[in-house]
């Protein structure tokens, strides 16, 4: 195995240093084997514990496709059938009806983002220690859930739209099927065929490999980590080099290989490009969506494949090529890691000599870095006057005789704060919430007064 030097082509620890960044762990395939797999820097803020190859971080959304994977194994043994109705399987929670129109949406629409779902695109997570809600508590988006729920709100089928909460409903599919937990399932179904002995999709273990998250200004998260009982969509932990070997199995299962643990069909089924996305392509260049997996097609097939993610804390990206068995995955454990992301896979990709591999300068998808148009002044019905602000790299919130507050997305349409009770949500009619103390308060955008000197925020 190297030791970096023919990999990388840059100092990691003064990338992590000067993009705040406590640490990353890498790992790079080329012709099949695993020629990197390191760790750099430290798994935590004021701690000399280093990042190894053995450090757990959180797959964030990359946990997306193992998911789906192992779904398409229950396709595969005839307990799941790709194009039915999920409603039908369904007992413990059913998509909803939209008045007397109850939508169909199938396990294919799900796991290529086309269901027509609102658009959740990440989980915050629950601070540990809390309370947690149940799977159904977060489809239905009851208390104690800090996310909507899972509802239609457009035609299923007809594009794509990137909705985290599908990957929900495919987990309580697996989960009413087989009878089992999802932890357990994707164990049984995954981790343990690959050998991949250093993840889990269990939250609650507390043991010194896992690293700890970091917000933006280097703070610690509270606690380390975030719990996500949204396991499928967000919630497995795992190394580079376990998750590269994931890329390679799937490699060898599309090459044909007579050992691969799915057969070839269903993994050409996994990488055919089912809709484009109409933001263009992200960071690793993909720009188009498979089942689980975002795919690179510049001339009408799959040339890469790979996801993003970003939870709570931590940033994460994966690439692996259609043929070739070249791959790579980076992870690391701060919200201000996508610069150091993006230097990592560019570093790889020139050392390597992938020249097909079209790198974008997008950050992972889960969370948006700003408020943009959205930002603005906004007034209550009783006259509050709010105002939203980019503000160095995070959104600014104004409230009258305070000084400002610094929020963080937890998701497309939601912001929040360490510091406080509070979140923001922003409604798709242009309005805001804010929520405190179990109470909503609701404020409509406040256009300009010109004659009066006033300007929006």
């Amino acid at each position: 195995m190297a030791a970096g030097g023919d990999v990388l082509d840059l100092d990691v620890e003064a990338v992590l240093a000067r993009t705040g960044v406590p640490g990353c762990s890498v790992a790079v395939l080329e012709d099949g084997e695993v020629v990197l797999e390191r760790g750099f820097g430290t798994s935590r803020v004021g701690s000399a514990a280093p990042v190894t190859v053995t450090t757990r971080m959180p797959a964030c959304s990359m946990s997306k496709p193992v998911s789906v994977v192992a779904a398409l194994r229950l396709v595969e043994r005839g307990l799941l059938d790709l194009d039915a109705d999920v409603s039908d399987r369904l007992t413990r929670w059913k998509v909803p009806a939209n008045g007397d129109w109850r939508p169909r949406i199938t396990l294919r629409q799900l796991a290529s983002h086309t269901a027509g779902l609102t658009a959740h695109s990440g989980f915050p997570g629950y601070r540990r220690g809390t309370s947690v809600p149940s799977l159904v508590d977060v489809l239905s988006g009851a208390d104690p859930a800090n996310a909507p729920g899972a509802r239609v709100d457009m035609v299923p089928g007809v594009q794509f739209r990137y909705s985290g909460v599908g990957t929900t409903v495919i987990q309580l599919l697996m989960e009413e099927v087989t009878g089992m937990s999802a932890a357990d399932l994707l164990a049984q179904l995954v981790l343990e065929p690959l050998g991949m002995q250093a993840s889990t999709f269990v939250q609650e273990l507390d043991d010194d490999e896992r690293a700890h998250g970091h917000l933006p200004g280097g703070r610690p998260v509270p606690g380390g980590w975030r719990v996500q009982p949204e396991q499928c969509a967000a919630g497995l932990w795992t190394t580079a080099g376990d998750y590269v070997r994931f890329l390679d199995a799937i490699q060898r299962a599309c090459a044909g290989d007579l050992d691969a643990f799915l057969t070839s069909g269903t993994a050409r089924e996994l990488l055919r490009p089912l809709a484009a996305l109409p933001s263009g392509r992200e960071m690793t260049g993909m720009s188009h969506i498979g089942l689980g997996f975002f795919l690179a097609v510049p001339d009408g097939a799959p040339t890469w494949f790979g996801h993003t993610g970003s939870n709570t804390g931590f940033v994460c990206a994966s690439l692996a090529s259609v043929s070739g068995q070249r791959g790579a995955v980076v992870m690391l454990n701060s919200d201000n890691g996508s610069p150091a992301l993006k230097l990592l896979l560019q570093s790889i990709a020139r050392t390597r000599q992938w020249h097909d591999c079209e790198l974008d300068d997008q950050p992972p998808r889960d969370r948006p870095r700003g408020i943009g148009a959205r930002a603005g002044s906004f007034i209550s019905d009783d006259g509050l006057v709010v105002g939203l602000a980019d503000r160095d790299g995070e959104v600014e919130l104004t409230v009258p005789g305070q000084p400002p507050i610094r929020l963080r997305f937890d998701d497309a349409t939601t912001l929040s704060t360490e510091a406080l009770d509070l979140r923001v949500r922003l409604d798709a009619d242009g309005s805001i919430a804010l929520e405190q103390g179990g109470h909503v308060l609701r404020a409509v955008h406040k256009p300009s007064d010109p004659s009066r000197g006033e300007a929006a925020v």
